[in-house]
């Protein structure tokens, strides 16, 4: 008996926090506003749902310039990307909880990932034989930047307090963390994390003189994203964010990921070993 009912708590915790920790990214557009001068052909806010790209353009001229997303070559695609201009918004739902947490790394709570890149130094320096192959150069630029975007979040969907104003540039996204080019013809085999935060203390020029291996190195299995600490809202948890153009720039989103709550995967990990053994006893 005793062992029955060990097996079924265990498995109803595990249901309860694979329910909990389904999906770590954005499951619905509450309302869009695509402002002025949003980029040409990318308003189908849709596309800001779901997980971030790992290969991009396979829908844009049969795939014959698609790539692997890198923090060289982001994605591209019009089914990938929803632009934002002056004055106009964008607000998502989570069926995950974002929750303020001093034991999230960094203090990073959730994770917005743009199309922003690094320019490759290699294609204007002296040697044509390393062109395309990544290189960040002295004083590294990040392409796809666009205006500043005012982040919000809400625990209802109709009270918004402003988690912070900045632009979308660092971190660019990495969608496989054993690419060995910075525009990969293929995909890879090993995922990165994009619920995994990079130190926000980092800067553009931290990155400065970089090859894109020692980038993919730095990630250490991140896929990157621009990490955003809520705690300066005081909630202790939100459902919804909204993303406000309050400048004179587009910019461009492709994803938003919550960072689990502390203990959550290994929660998973312990009701499920307890299970098996349950099973097997």
């Amino acid at each position: 008996m005793n062992i029955i009912t060990t097996g079924a708590l265990a498995l109803t915790t595990a249901a309860t926090s694979m329910a909990a920790f389904a999906s770590p990214f954005a499951t619905s557009v509450l309302s869009y506003d695509s402002g002025i001068d949003p980029f040409p052909g990318f308003t189908d806010p849709s596309t800001a749902l779901g997980s971030a790209e790992r290969f991009s353009g396979e829908n844009v001229f049969d795939g014959l310039f698609a790539t692997g997303v890198t923090p060289f070559s982001p994605a591209f695609g019009d089914d990938e990307l929803v632009s934002i201009g002056a004055g106009g918004h964008l607000t998502l739902g989570f069926d995950t909880a974002i929750t303020n947490s001093a034991n999230h790394a960094f203090g990073v709570d959730l994770i917005v990932f743009s199309n922003a890149g690094f320019s490759d130094a290699t294609w204007t320096d002296a040697d044509p034989k390393n062109d395309g192959t990544g290189y960040t150069g002295d004083n590294p630029f990040i392409f796809g930047v666009g205006g500043a975007a005012t982040i919000q979040v809400s625990n209802d969907g109709v009270n918004w307090i402003t988690a912070t104003t900045t632009t979308l540039d660092l971190f660019p996204t990495l969608g496989f963390s054993d690419f060995t080019e910075s525009a990969p013809s293929a995909p890879g085999l090993i995922e990165t994390d994009f619920t995994q935060a990079l130190d926000p203390t980092l800067s553009a020029a931290d990155f400065a003189n970089m090859t894109f291996e020692q980038i993919r190195d730095l990630y250490n299995g991140s896929g990157g994203g621009i990490g955003i600490d809520i705690a300066s809202t005081g909630l202790e948890s939100a459902n919804f964010v909204r993303f406000l153009n309050e400048s004179g720039s587009a910019f461009e989103i492709d994803a938003v990921a919550v960072v689990p709550a502390p203990g959550a995967i290994a929660l998973l990990c312990v009701s499920g070993l307890i299970s098996s053994r349950s099973r097997r006893r």
